[in-house]
């Protein structure tokens, strides 16, 4: 029982760890990366539910002229075709790159605090319902 318990606290958990990683590396590249525009090439619109959103494809340049691409997710008719977005990239690897806009990782963050603390309780109460009857889970 006690692996279900680690995998009901843990898959929160790592979603924490890795959102917080990624938040900490996109960090680092708006603050040691080269400024530069991404010209927007391609806007596909992906509707799901009762909303939706644009996926961008973008393309920039490093210093020595390479080009790159580059994808984002927007709010739907925030950009058009031939437009800039201001991005950073990285000098010693410039396919790595961030966005200046920010990549809107405080709300996944939040959600997976709150499935966190769920998830806890939860573990909690299938504990006591195990402790208190005579619950028996096989597997």
């Amino acid at each position: 029982m006690i692996f279900a318990y680690i995998f009901i606290i843990g898959l929160p958990a790592f979603g924490i760890f890795y959102i917080i990683k990624k938040m900490i590396k996109a960090r680092a590249v708006q603050k040691n990366g080269v400024k530069a525009g991404a010209v927007i090439t391609h806007i596909r619109t992906q509707r799901f539910g009762k909303g939706s959103m644009d996926i961008l494809t973008l393309e920039y340049s490093d210093t020595a002229g390479k080009r790159y691409p580059a994808k984002a997710t927007v709010t739907v008719g925030e950009y058009r075709i031939g437009e800039f977005m201001a991005l950073s990239y990285l000098p010693q690897d410039p396919s790595t790159y961030s966005f200046d806009k920010g990549q809107g990782y405080w709300g996944i963050l939040i959600f997976f605090i709150l499935l966190f603390l769920f998830s806890i309780f939860a573990t909690y109460k299938i504990d006591e319902l195990v402790q208190a009857g005579n619950y028996h889970f096989t597997g």
